[in-house]
């Protein structure tokens, strides 16, 4: 029982360490340029067995189909692997390699397995305390892979993946990307469904040592189950393979586009910073001639307004729902609120100079990494672009 609470300890530091580096300046993530796809299982540890089938095989097949699906779409985006080939790789080792990768969304792929041939179906996971016995049963399943791991008593202090007392910590444990993780694994569940034709078994929250050290949005996808002769014939097939692979991928899409949808994105390098305004596709025409109308309404307006109608400033949070209590951001300024149409925005350090707000944006990320320059006129946001067009005309 020691060793069990020394290892909870220990995991805590770690999960809160981990936290402190991966504070979101806002729901939408920003523009996402790279991805890690972890294949469950590999070299000494088969995962789940069936005859000849292995999970590790299966998870390696479709982890390369949807590497190269999101890389044939979007060349640019760097795809990370934590296996390519049958190697083992250490449960908490395949968090590691994504945070430095720096990646923004963690992929695990897994096969299920039951003692009963009629259960069947996919289900799909994010880190949290499992609401069901179920639940408990597949992260104990995937965690006894710890087991393969060379030291691994010493390694996990103590911890047993079969033991329910191991798991007390994931009481105490807060997943800071919950959100945006459970927004991911929604779709997946949808398009697994609808692709597959495999029963629904539903989005769900339990406890794998896989997801507890990534700092960025994460699932644990179970594609089906090995030990089911209809899942097994989907999950061995090429065309089964593809389809599984193919329906992660639409649901990678649809998120992509609502992380990136209406979300301002800073490029450039020291002597310059672009700011960029991604447009949602599917509401752009409909849009079009609002948003003209309101640059025009803004253009009008300067020549009556006072200096102090417009100003930057550094955004640092963003959420649907007001936010009741931002100490978590740890910063020593004022955090001010702009309550917008569709979402409340909150922002520090404002200044009427744009170089200025260059220099706070340097200065706010050493604590929100991706906090970005806002700019506000008469009470409403409107884009830097407009903003530093406005001031020409004073």
């Amino acid at each position: 029982m020691i060793n069990q609470c020394r290892f909870i300890c220990f995991l805590l530091v770690i999960f809160l360490l981990e936290g402190s580096n991966s504070l979101i300046a806002q729901e939408a993530l920003g523009k996402i340029n790279c991805i890690c796809i972890d294949a469950g299982h590999g070299g000494k540890d088969p995962g789940a067995i069936s005859g000849k089938l292995r999970e590790k095989d299966i998870t390696l097949a479709i982890a390369l189909k949807l590497g190269k699906m999101v890389k044939s779409a979007y060349p640019d985006l760097n795809v990370v692997y934590t296996r390519t080939k049958d190697v083992a790789v250490d449960l908490r080792e395949r968090g590691r390699i994504a945070n430095k990768a720096k990646a923004q969304l963690f992929i695990s792929i897994h096969v299920n397995k039951f003692s009963k041939s009629s259960v069947r179906g996919v289900e799909t996971y994010v880190l949290g305390l499992h609401k069901s016995e179920a639940s408990f049963q597949v992260a104990m399943k995937e965690n006894e892979a710890i087991h393969y791991e060379e030291d691994y008593s010493v390694k996990y202090d103590g911890f047993d993946p079969k033991k329910a007392e191991s798991y007390i910590m994931f009481n105490f444990l807060k997943n800071s990307h919950l959100k945006n993780s459970m927004e991911f694994a929604a779709p997946i569940q949808k398009e697994l469904i609808a692709r597959t034709r495999m029963p629904d078994r539903e989005v769900r929250q339990a406890g794998f040592i896989v997801l507890m050290d990534v700092g960025m949005p994460a699932v644990l996808i179970e594609t089906g189950f090995i030990s089911n002769p209809s899942d097994q014939k989907i999950l061995t097939s090429e065309s089964g393979q593809t389809n599984i692979a193919r329906a992660i991928f639409t649901a990678f899409q649809t998120y992509k586009n609502n992380v990136e949808r209406n979300s301002v994105v800073l490029t450039g390098g020291q002597d310059e910073q672009k700011v960029i305004q991604k447009q949602i596709p599917r509401v752009q025409q409909q849009n079009q001639k609002t948003s003209t109308d309101e640059k025009k309404e803004v253009e009008k307006s300067v020549t009556t307004s006072g200096k102090n109608d417009l100003f930057y400033a550094i955004q640092v949070a963003s959420s649907k729902t007001q936010i009741k209590d931002l100490r978590y951001l740890k910063l020593k300024d004022k955090v001010e609120e702009l309550k917008g149409t569709d979402r409340y925005r909150y922002y520090v350090k404002r200044t009427s100079s744009y170089e200025k707000a260059l220099g706070f944006q340097q200065e706010v990320r050493k604590m929100v990494k991706d906090c970005f320059v806002i700019a506000i006129y008469k009470g409403k946001q409107i884009t830097v672009a407009e903003a530093r067009k406005l001031e020409q005309k004073k």
